[in-house]
């Protein structure tokens, strides 16, 4: 199943795609996951935990 940047937004409450790419660009950064073969692979779980 595909899912896009405005799906997540939905999702998530956030008013933009905008918005979610540049989280995601900084989870990305922080080394909490990456995309491989167009999926996510959670590397920190503990990172997002704190959060959910």
């Amino acid at each position: 199943m595909l899912i896009t940047n405005d799906d997540i937004a939905s999702f998530c409450g956030i008013s933009t795609r905008n918005s979610v790419n540049h989280i995601l660009r900084g989870l990305r950064e922080e080394n909490v996951f990456q995309i491989i073969d167009n999926k996510i692979l959670i590397k920190n779980v503990k990172y997002l935990k704190q959060y959910a």
